[in-house]
């Protein structure tokens, strides 16, 4: 508390400014009653008092201080305020676009003629025209024009909007994989993105096991049906081998979404999909049809507040998901299907530390139901339990084939430390289960008692930052598998891009 020679303010007093308008700039300053008198606060209080008016399209404001004393060593400090008149937006033009029609470009300014100027709105149509990776570079200018009007002058520099794409890599879940595509983010105009996409993985490594073939068409329209919704939809077939059974699934899906905020987006997913199983395992039969129609809705939520996408060193990570399967002439199955992911991100001096949690469940609506082997989880891999290889755990017929469970629990912790500019080094400690659900039975028989119910694998692991997402090199070492193998059957190296979660 400053002493008696300490030169203090005994009140803050304003001209100009309604009662109203005091309340809400008193909070915003530097200096308060009672608090030390320091010439640069009060400028720099002033100076913050001129910025909000002018944000508020009072372009021409005025603000003098004037300090008078009025005991030994204390102030009066009093504000006098000039807004002057109301400057309103005026013309608003646009140039160098010939792609993007300048309906959509006005669209995502969001700037009205006639509603008061204000430097923030401009700042923020800047960011949303940046943020549809339409343009190299956008330019917004602003100029006083009569009668107190603000015209703004906009120029963009377009992006490329069809270009062909391909590529090739290798992960542990997908093996290697080639894709090829053709995209074109201005579809008939109105800023429609069109994508075409084919991909085969797992040709080389087992492809009894592996290989998947992917064909998709999709199609994305912002501001569907002139609203905020982003609509979505799109048409695949895949065909994919696996030890246990072969598979081909022709699938139309589609959503709508929206954003709220800079963090939460929901939506609301719908799919139909029909799928023909050959060469099932014996053992599967019984439970799988040769084919299966899917027809499933529900809503799905996402929060991301971290501050990486690629390499995330704080905040949360939050997604979760509702689905209704249902018959009504078009599907084979009622079920219901719930998921939920939760992850933080924090760090204290330059070491990170993640915590992260899954479960998910999918059932039949009526027990003497099961769900087919091609709508179960598998788990076990880069994703989930690092030190067992992909579809490890869980249930097998009398091959050692995976069946899949209809249910999982998975918990992730991981130390993270950058080594050298962007190489990061990892250590891990993961640990889950997957749970089956017996013919007749209304739930999968989730048994949890203790962690030894649970499978563990813990190991270092290496995160190279680039401009594609995190590339991860992990081993992972089974800390308390079944029969107790040996040192090289409880190790796994796993190799995937993008986090655990």
């Amino acid at each position: 508390m400053p002493d008696s020679s300490t030169p203090t303010i005994h009140a803050v007093t304003w001209t100009g400014a309604g009662a109203d308008e005091q309340k809400t700039l008193a909070p915003r300053l530097s200096i308060k009653p009672a608090g030390l008198f320091d010439p640069q606060q009060i400028k720099f209080s002033r100076d913050i008092i001129q910025s909000i008016y002018q944000d508020k399209g009072y372009a021409d404001v005025q603000v003098s201080t004037q300090c008078v004393s009025v005991a030994p060593h204390q102030f009066d400090v009093l504000f006098r305020i000039w807004q002057g008149p109301l400057y309103t937006l005026g013309s608003i033009t646009v140039e160098g676009n010939h792609v993007i029609s300048e309906k959509s470009i006005r669209r995502d300014l969001s700037l009205k003629p006639g509603t008061p100027f204000s430097q923030t709105k401009i700042y923020e149509a800047n960011k949303r025209l940046f943020l549809s990776g339409y343009f190299e570079t956008i330019d917004i200018h602003y100029s006083s024009a009569p009668v107190h009007r603000m015209d703004v002058q906009v120029k963009v520099k377009e992006r490329p909007t069809r270009y062909f794409k391909g590529g090739f890599g290798y992960g542990t879940e997908t093996k290697e994989r080639v894709s090829a595509g053709y995209e074109d983010r201005n579809f008939f105009g109105n800023e429609k993105q069109l994508d075409l996409t084919a991909v085969h993985s797992g040709f080389l490594t087992d492809p009894q096991k592996y290989r998947t073939s992917i064909l998709e068409a999709s199609l994305t329209q912002p501001h569907f049906l002139g609203t905020s919704l982003v609509g979505q939809t799109s048409l695949s077939e895949e065909w994919d081998d696996r030890l246990p059974y072969d598979s081909r699934t022709t699938a139309w899906r589609s959503s709508v979404s929206q954003r709220f905020g800079d963090h939460i987006t929901a939506s609301l997913r719908y799919r139909f999909q029909g799928t023909e199983i050959t060469q099932i395992d014996p053992s599967q039969a019984a439970t799988t049809a040769p084919f299966t129609d899917i027809s499933a809705i529900g809503p799905a939520f996402t929060f991301d507040d971290t501050n990486d996408p690629f390499l995330p060193t704080v905040g949360w990570r939050i997604s979760g998901l509702v689905e209704r399967g249902f018959t009504l002439g078009i599907g084979d199955i009622d079920f219901q299907r719930f998921e939920a992911r939760a992850g933080r991100f924090d760090t204290v001096r330059q070491t990170t530390f993640f915590e992260g949690l899954q479960f998910s469940i999918v059932r039949p609506d009526h027990p003497g139901d099961t769900i087919p082997i091609f709508e179960r989880y598998t788990l076990g891999g880069a994703n989930t339990v690092r030190g067992y290889e992909q579809e490890e755990l869980g249930p097998r017929d009398a091959q050692g084939n995976p069946l899949g469970g209809n249910a999982f629990a998975v918990g992730n912790l991981e130390v993270r430390h950058s080594l050298y500019k962007k190489l990061v080094g990892v250590w891990f400690l993961d640990g889950g289960q997957l749970y089956e659900q017996s013919p007749g039975e209304a739930w999968p028989d989730i048994h949890a008692k203790g962690l030894g119910d649970f499978a563990f694998g813990t190991g270092p692991g290496l995160r190279l930052n680039t401009p594609v997402g995190a590339v991860r090199l992990e081993v992972g070492y089974k800390l308390n598998p079944p029969g107790n193998p040996d040192f090289l059957h409880r190790t796994v190296i796993d190799f995937s891009l993008g986090e655990v979660f």
